[in-house]
């Protein structure tokens, strides 16, 4: 430790044109030669500073007392980077400093476990004139005493130090740097090269700060502002409040869409200058003067003083609201996208003035950055919708998604090119089909029988209140009372698809009039509100019987769809294949799978084995889930299922127009037809239907099939999925098909599931 260079620059001082700094540098040389050990210097620190009172009065030199109110400023040891004199504001800064320690410690570290390369900096360079590129940014955090972290940049001025090599240093060659600096962050090498006590570094070193935080504040927002969360808006609002440095800033946002203001996308942002579910538009937001400014020349507005503001306008809409909300000061930011005002951002504070026309100058360094990110998550919000309405619209199976980007590649490159893209119809050839469905049944009944139920009792009603009022206009009620008998008699009779609508048209042209007249001239008509009360509004008629036949199919439908999504990601894992679902008065499904489906892997019949078991497997499930579920249910409908068992590879061709795939060509649209009327097959020879409640049935064609699904069978025997009796049926001649057949097994409705999947090896080791 020496001030040996601090004296060298002195007495260069002394040729000085200037007579100020030529007395300053004597004044200085006096102290050297009254204190010699300053120039001479000492290893021992301590020793050093038993001289600080000179040493403080040289430094005072270097560290003007006018600035050191300002001067974040240090003079540090070598190596050590002790601070021996620093500027009255770093000496404040130390003392709120939360840990007790030298702040400069890991200053010149790259990370926790890294060392100190400064030093050698210095050697490789200063000395040896390598020229070596050691700059990096360097910054420091603070954090004071009240947990305020601030961020400073250090520039490090080593005009007043010396490094020279000692009896033991070793000569740092070409050679040596090439492996110093293919090993940078091992010290044992550079310990090697630099062993202990091989260079001496003489003097001290200067440390200058700047205070980086409001820029630090603003990296940060910019950071936050990339990772679009729920998480990372809690840290863009800290962040705003910090560029402010008010503590409790409000931020918030609207949508403007067609002179409308209407409610933000995003959830996470409120609304502060207008309450929620309020409609307003441009016009009536504000003042003339703000309404103009804001939304029709996009530019800013600052209202410092809301009061003052609220007074000026007599209270109109928009400072009453702020004011609601305890807000005495407020900034609106439009953002344009596209060209087009999109949505204005709030903010707002608690008290008077403490947004102004001063700090909002801080929206300069980060405005460009709010308006990027609220263009690209406006676009990604957008891109979201398109994304949720394919999901749930038009969705494209995953399974078959790749050959869609395949053509959608193709598309945009030809496009790109110049050229007249055409997106060509996707096509999947020899597929399997596997197809199954579970029905409600006799639907058609249930629902005719509960169109009845409802038309009696609105029929029956209507008749007593006519009965009540008989001798008010005994002709023409008598009358009104024989056409009720008539559809009574008709419903119970000779019910047909056109009753429901005769009835509703009389109900709708005669009695709903004859009844509103009741209410409208008489004192005691509560019998008349009562039953009008009881009728449905959208269907103008009494709903409960098809009300409870449609809760039914529905909860039935979607317990059935639950399940089968949940099984049918199952076998996905047996190997990817297209699958789409219908409901109906049930479920319908549709499976094709084949090497064509697939971009990578090989297909092989096993895997259809698999996916047919996996069917079967489902089917039995499914009904034994319905089952359990149906208490839960108003109507305690039965259910049938059915599956058609096709071994000939079929084309499906996806066909744009419609958003879906179709069986494609002559000869696979015969699928198709056996497909559509299996459901409605009786038995041969006889008026049974093959569908029948708890039963599971599997229409083939060929005696392989038959083989197959009776092996099938037999094994589900085993593990307690269906009952003892297999039926092996003939179908009665459909149209384009001949020599169908069936087998058909009771369901066990309480089976027990024993594995998630059942496989061909599950099968052979029976």
């Amino acid at each position: 430790m020496s001030l040996r260079l601090l004296k060298e620059k002195f007495e260069g001082l002394l040729q000085s044109k200037n007579s100020t700094v030529q007395s300053q540098a004597k004044e200085a040389l006096k102290i050297f030669d009254n204190h010699p050990v300053l120039e001479k210097g000492t290893d021992s620190i301590d020793d050093f500073l038993t001289n600080k009172p000179v040493i403080d009065q040289l430094m005072s030199l270097l560290f003007p007392p006018t600035l050191t109110e300002n001067e974040i400023k240090a003079a540090v040891t070598p190596y050590s980077n002790d601070i021996f004199y620093c500027s009255s504001r770093l000496e404040n800064i130390i003392t709120n400093h939360k840990k007790s320690d030298n702040v400069f410690n890991d200053l010149y570290k790259d990370y926790e476990d890294s060392f100190d390369l400064l030093t050698y900096a210095i050697i490789l360079n200063a000395y040896y004139k390598f020229n070596v590129d050691f700059e990096r940014p360097k910054t420091l955090s603070i954090t004071d005493e009240n947990g305020e972290k601030k961020r400073y940049r250090v520039a490090f001025n080593a005009d007043f130090l010396d490094i020279y090599p000692n009896e033991n240093a070793i000569e740092i060659t070409e050679d040596i740097l090439d492996e110093l600096l293919s090993n940078a962050n091992t010290i044992d090498i550079w310990k090697k090269y630099f062993p202990k006590d091989s260079w001496t570094i003489e003097g001290f070193g200067i440390v200058n700060l700047i205070d980086t935080s409001l820029d630090e504040r603003i990296d940060d927002f910019k950071t936050h502002l990339i990772q679009p969360n729920s998480e990372s808006f809690d840290y863009l609002i800290h962040d705003i409040r910090r560029i402010f440095n008010i503590p409790d800033l409000q931020l918030g946002s609207y949508s403007v869409e067609h002179n409308k203001i209407i409610s933000p996308f995003d959830r996470n942002f409120n609304m502060l200058t207008l309450v929620q579910d309020e409609d307003v538009s441009i016009n009536e937001y504000a003042c003339e003067h703000i309404n103009c400014q804001l939304f029709r020349d996009a530019k800013p507005i600052i209202i410092s003083n809301v009061e003052t503001y609220h007074k000026q306008t007599k209270g109109n809409r928009l400072s009453q609201t702020l004011l609601d909300k305890g807000l005495k000061s407020a900034a609106l930011i439009p953002v344009p996208i596209n060209g087009e005002l999109g949505f204005i951002i709030e903010l707002a504070a608690f008290k008077t003035n403490q947004l102004n026309a001063i700090n909002m100058v801080k929206l300069d360094s980060i405005l460009p950055f709010i308006l990027s990110y609220s263009k690209r998550t406006f676009s990604e919000h957008q891109n979201e919708i398109s994304a949720i309405i394919q999901q749930e619209c038009t969705a494209i199976h995953p399974s078959v998604q790749w050959r869609f980007e395949e053509e959608a590649s193709k598309y945009i490159q030809e496009r790109n090119y110049g050229e007249d893209p055409v997106f060509e119809e996707i096509v999947f050839k020899d597929v399997v089909p596997l197809f199954g469905q579970i029905d409600v049944v006799g639907s058609s009944n249930a629902r005719n029988e509960a169109i009845i139920a409802d038309l009696e009792r609105q029929l029956e009603k209507s008749k007593e209140l006519l009965r009540n009022r008989i001798k008010i206009n005994l002709p023409f009620y008598e009358q009104l009372i024989f056409q009720i008998d008539k559809y009574l008699i008709e419903l119970k009779q000779n019910f047909h698809t056109n009753s429901e609508q005769e009835i509703n048209i009389f109900f709708e042209k005669q009695l709903f009039p004859l009844f509103e007249h009741f209410q409208t001239n008489s004192n005691n008509s509560k019998d008349v509100d009562e039953f009008l009360r009881t009728i449905d509004k959208t269907t103008s008629s009494l709903y409960d019987a098809r009300k409870a036949y449609d809760i039914t199919i529905e909860m039935g439908n979607n317990a059935l769809s639950s399940f089968l999504d949940q099984q049918q990601l199952k076998a996905q894992d047996i190997f990817p294949h297209y699958f789409e679902k219908f409901k109906t008065d049930g479920i319908e499904h549709n499976l094709y799978i084949g090497q064509s489906i697939t971009k990578h892997l090989n297909y092989h019949p096993t895997v259809l084995y698999n996916l047919r078991l996996w069917q079967l497997q489902v089917a039995c499930e499914m009904e034994a889930m319905y089952y359990e579920k149906q208490k839960e249910f108003p109507l305690q409908l039965e259910v049938a299922s059915l599956i058609l068992a096709y071994d000939v590879p079929i084309t499906i061709r996806y066909r744009i127009d419609e958003k879906q795939f179709d069986v494609d060509g002559a000869y696979n649209v015969r699928y198709e037809m056996i497909k559509k009327r299996i459901d409605k097959a009786h038995i041969k020879n006889t008026n049974e239907r093959l569908t029948q409640p708890h039963k599971l049935s599997v229409v083939y064609s060929s005696n392989v099939m038959e083989k197959e699904y009776l092996a099938y069978f037999e094994f589900l025997q085993a593990k307690n999925y269906i009952g003892n009796t297999i039926e092996i049926v003939e179908l009665e001649e459909l149209q384009g098909a001949s020599g169908i057949k069936a087998i058909r097994v009771d369901i066990n409705r309480k089976l027990q599931k024993v594995s998630d999947i059942f496989t061909i090896e599950d099968l052979q080791n029976v």
